[in-house]
C-alpha cells in the first residue's frame, strides 16, 4: 500500500471525526443522513453512467486502484536493462537479442527491442513507440477525467440535495421543523464538498502524477532504443539515460554499470523479479 495515501485517508477522516465529536454534545448523530449519502453519491454515479461508457469507468476503477499502492521506481532497472542490450548488440549483434526477449516483462520494452531487432528504421520506430505513447496518455486522462469529474459532481448534488431538503423543510414549516430541517439539508452539501476535497479531487492528482512518471520512463525507453539501435557506446547511452533519475540517484564514476559480454549480468524485471540472464 501507498504510505502517503493512507496517512492522507486516515489524516482527513480523523480530523472531520474529530470536529464532528467535539463540536456537540451529540456526537455524530446530527451528521449523519442516508437520503443525503444517496443523493450525493448516487447522484455522481448516475451522472459518470450518463457521461461515460460502462468500459471506460471500469478501466478509471483500475487506475485508482493504482493509487493505494506503493509507487514502483523501475527507473534504474529499466536503464540497466538497456545498458546490458546495448553491451550486448555491440558485441554479438541485433539479431542476436531475439532470443533474449521472452525475458523482458515490460511490454513497451519489449515491443521496442522486437521492433529495433526487425531491422525497422529508426524513423519507423520512433513514430511506432511514440503513437504508443500517445494512445497510452489518452487512456490514462480519459481514466482521470472520470474522477475529475466526480469531484465535479459531487458538490452541486450536494446543493441540489440541499434545495431537496428545503422544498420540504418548506412545506412542512413551523417553529419545531426549521432548525432540524434546515441541518439536514445543509447537510447534503457538506457530503458533497467532502467528497470532492478529500476523495475524487486528491485521487486524479495523484492519477496525475503516477502517469506522468510512467511515461517519463517509457520516453526513456525510446531514447535508449534509439540510441542502441545508432550503435552508440553502452557508456554514453548509459551517461544519456542516468539524467532521468535525480542526482542522489545516480550511479558515481567509480561504481557506474559497466556490462561484460562474459558475466552473468542480473536483470531486474517488472514486479521485483529479478532473473539471471548469461551472455551465450
Amino acid at each position: 500500500m501507498d504510505t502517503s495515501t493512507i496517512i492522507g485517508c486516515l489524516l482527513g477522516g480523523l480530523l472531520i471525526f474529530s470536529a464532528v465529536v467535539f463540536a456537540g454534545d451529540e456526537g455524530v448523530v446530527p451528521f449523519w443522513s442516508a437520503p443525503a449519502l444517496c443523493i450525493v453519491f448516487g447522484g455522481t454515479a448516475a451522472a459518470l453512467f450518463l457521461a461515460f461508457p460502462m468500459t471506460a469507468i471500469r478501466k478509471s476503477v483500475c487506475s485508482v486502484r493504482k493509487c493505494f499502492m506503493k509507487p514502483r521506481n523501475d527507473t534504474q532497472a529499466v536503464i540497466e536493462q538497456l545498458v546490458f542490450f546495448a553491451e550486448s548488440v555491440r558485441r554479438e549483434g541485433l539479431l542476436a537479442q531475439e532470443n533474449r526477449l521472452e525475458d523482458v516483462r515490460d511490454p513497451f520494452l519489449a515491443e521496442g527491442l522486437r521492433l529495433i531487432v526487425d531491422g525497422l528504421p529508426a524513423k519507423t520506430v520512433e513514430h511506432i513507440l511514440n503513437d504508443e505513447i500517445e494512445s497510452e496518455q489518452y487512456r490514462q486522462q480519459q481514466s482521470r477525467n472520470i474522477v475529475l469529474h466526480c469531484g465535479k459532481y459531487a458538490p452541486a448534488f450536494g446543493m441540489i440535495g440541499t434545495l431537496v431538503g428545503l422544498v420540504f423543510m418548506l412545506t412542512q414549516l413551523s417553529a419545531e421543523t426549521v432548525g432540524p430541517g434546515m441541518a439536514v439539508a445543509v447537510l447534503t452539501t457538506l457530503y458533497g464538498l467532502s467528497a470532492a476535497n478529500l476523495i475524487f479531487l486528491p485521487i486524479a492528482e495523484k492519477q496525475k502524477q503516477i502517469n506522468e512518471a510512467e511515461m517519463r520512463i517509457k520516453t526513456l525507453i525510446v531514447r535508449g532504443l534509439l540510441a542502441i539501435q545508432s550503435g552508440e557506446h553502452p557508456r554514453i547511452i548509459q551517461m544519456q539515460l542516468q539524467t532521468f533519475l535525480p542526482p542522489e540517484e545516480r550511479l558515481n564514476e567509480e561504481n557506474r554499470i559497466v556490462m561484460q559480454y562474459e558475466s552473468a549480468v542480473t536483470l531486474p524485471l517488472e514486479g521485483g523479479d529479478n532473473e539471471i540472464m548469461k551472455a551465450a
